[in-house]
């Protein structure tokens, strides 16, 4: 999946489905999150691994919509909307400024930084602790021992996933923009099939950013 993701987008996935979406915006159609939606009309999909449950899905969606719906390849949609409108949706640069306050170590003073099975062993303990306490609805205990987790180095997108919904929960949206930066950049610079993650990463955080903007 990987090598396909960047053959295919060039290492820009987050550019093309950005212009995607907002192309399709900007021309009066709607990006729908559920992909059983009643309105639904199509589906787009980033790379071959995400139609390996095609038939799984259409026959979903006969038995919950009573029809089929039609699926095209992102870079497809991407061509078509460039020939139909000549101009791309960009994405605009401005944005407000992030003033997240936090406890959080800076990266280069995280224990077992170069060691991952070692931060696994020492961080993990913390993580899985915390997120019982976030489901519990202590948030400011969980994000503390996230923390924790964190500085003796567990390192996994679980952690930062956790991170994101605290701060969603207490309306934090400056840290859980900055948590999201975090784990974006951590994740970009590590070999590892994250291209999925890291776009759901930069859904998550334009979400975070409307609602800071609100």
């Amino acid at each position: 999946m990987r090598d396909e993701i960047s053959v295919i987008y060039a290492s820009n996935l987050e550019k093309y489905k950005d212009e995607v979406t907002n192309t399709l915006i900007a021309n009066g159609n709607k990006v729908l999150k559920s992909k059983f939606a009643k309105s639904i009309t199509a589906w787009i999909y980033i790379g071959d691994d995400y139609v390996t449950n095609y038939n799984n899905d259409q026959e979903k969606a006969l038995n919950e919509l009573g029809r089929q719906i039609p699926t095209y390849h992102m870079i497809d949609v991407w061509k078509h909307l460039k020939n139909k409108f000549e101009e791309i949706a960009s994405v605009s640069n401005e944005e407000p400024i992030i003033n997240a306050i936090h406890n959080r170590v800076p990266l280069n003073e995280i224990k077992n930084l170069n060691n991952w099975e070692r931060g696994f062993d020492k961080g993990y303990p913390f993580y899985e602790e915390g997120d019982k306490e976030r489901k519990s609805g202590n948030i400011l205990g969980a994000i503390n021992l996230f923390d924790k987790a964190r500085f003796n180095g567990y390192n996994a997108p679980a952690l930062y996933s956790s991170y994101a919904m605290a701060y969603r929960k207490i309306k934090d949206y400056d840290n859980e923009i900055a948590i999201l930066d975090e784990a974006i950049e951590r994740m970009k610079s590590e070999q590892g099939n994250y291209e999925t993650r890291i776009m759901e990463f930069n859904e998550r955080r334009a979400k975070a950013l409307a609602l800071k903007c609100k």
